[in-house]
């Protein structure tokens, strides 16, 4: 029996209670500090792959979702109590037998295109509790986490979710704190707590600011059966002139195989290096990236974007064995020319030196990317974005594919 839902409810009940007899509900921290939004994502997914060998050749769909969350505050006094919900719903707009598994949609049976079909929709819901002390907030139940070493997915419809212990303090200025028990995870298109093979995560780190232009970070996981995780990370941004910076991006994973080893044996550091100048309505990045050692750098079950490095791109990540990656990148802010809201993004990445588990020494892969951005500034449909993405994937040892992203989102806020 799921006693999460339960729990919350009880919590819930217990502090209404308390202050049915001291205060007024809606003077409450509890209601007064509490945030809900409803956010709504319409999603366009068109992957297509130029290959007769692909086991599916091309994937298309389109859907509407709803995610919505209450955060409240704190009850009063030295010992807070609180709760957080989620809700989310996704239903299909245009999907066939032959165009499913894009990540937008669960899809019946073993998922075997022209066999199986999307679900018409789908939802999931989840809660957590939490306590405050002074700075220090600890949180249990369903959650969408963001730190180096644990992060849940929002590339697709719905986001993931981890359910488990998590804590974040801020009693030192300047210093964060975070650490984490995970015991299971809803991934994006799923709504069961079982539909990832992760069994337990624990994560301890910390970020600190020198200086407002300079932060450091070093945290570090286990997961179980998987591997032990290290990441290292720190970034310095530089005034260089009156609308100019100059920042440098350092992020680093050292990764060991551990338990069971149901990530292949691994033994492999990666890091990337990034500089970005920004230089009015003008930002150019460039950015290397390696990984030395056993293996590839290894990601997913501890969070589909567990992947704080350069080179994580739409569809690439520029991560398997021995491989060197080059990026460079172009963006423009279209407020100067009078069309705030409006931003253009191009960039290419290319990666070489690849060993394949096959033994292919010296493979190849590349991407381009391609996004443009508007959001709505003013007037009954402020914050209203729109985001067209595309992006082109080549390699010399087998993929070959295009992709376009079509985004609308309009989030509600009271």
């Amino acid at each position: 029996m799921n006693k999460l839902p339960a729990l919350c409810t009880a919590v819930l009940a217990a502090t209404t209670s308390q202050w049915s007899c001291a205060e007024d509900l809606t003077e409450s921290p509890f209601f007064k500090d509490s945030k809900t939004q409803l956010l709504s994502r319409n999603f366009y997914f068109n992957r297509d792959y130029h290959q007769a060998n692909a086991p599916q050749n091309y994937r298309e769909e389109w859907a509407q979702g709803f995610i919505g969350t209450f955060n409240s505050g704190f009850t009063s006094g030295t010992l807070g109590f609180g709760l957080d919900l989620i809700g989310m719903y996704g239903m299909k707009l245009d999907s066939s037998s032959d165009r499913i598994n894009t990540g937008l949609l669960p899809s019946s049976g073993n998922r075997q295109a022209g066999v199986d079909h999307a679900q018409d929709d789908y939802s999931k819901a989840g809660g957590a509790i939490k306590i405050k002390v002074s700075q220090t907030v600890l949180k249990y139940g369903d959650q969408i986490l963001n730190t180096p070493v644990f992060t849940n997915s929002d590339s697709r419809l719905l986001p993931e979710t981890a359910r488990g212990f998590y804590l974040n303090s801020q009693e030192i200025a300047n210093l964060t704190i975070e650490a984490g028990h995970i015991t299971s995870m809803t991934l994006k298109e799923r709504t069961s707590h079982d539909s990832s093979p992760l069994t337990k995560a624990d994560f301890l780190g910390a970020t600190y600011k020198f200086t407002p232009s300079l932060s450091a970070s070093l945290y570090g996981s286990h997961v179980e059966d998987y591997w032990d995780k290290t990441y290292v990370g720190a970034s310095w941004t530089l005034p260089v002139n009156t609308g100019q910076t100059l920042t440098f991006d350092f992020r680093g994973y050292d990764l060991k195989s551990s338990g069971q080893q149901r990530g292949g044996e691994l033994d492999n550091r990666a890091f990337s290096l990034k500089a970005t100048y920004l230089y009015g309505p003008h930002t150019f990045a460039v950015a290397n990236q390696q990984v030395h050692g056993k293996g590839a750098y290894s990601y997913g079950v501890d969070g589909g974007d567990s992947n704080y490095l350069a080179n994580y791109i739409q569809f690439g990540d520029f991560v398997r064995e021995d491989e060197v990656s080059w990026q460079a990148r172009y963006d423009y802010n279209f407020a100067s020319l009078g069309i705030p809201g409006l931003a253009f993004m191009v960039r290419y990445v290319h990666g070489d030196n690849i060993t394949l588990p096959s033994g292919v020494t010296d493979a190849t892969e590349w991407e381009r990317d391609v996004q443009l951005a508007y959001v709505v500034q003013s007037g009954p449909a402020k914050k209203l974005s729109f985001k067209i993405r595309q992006a082109t994937y080549r390699n010399d040892f087998g993929t070959s594919l295009d992709e376009v992203r079509l985004i609308t989102e309009y989030p509600l806020n009271w």
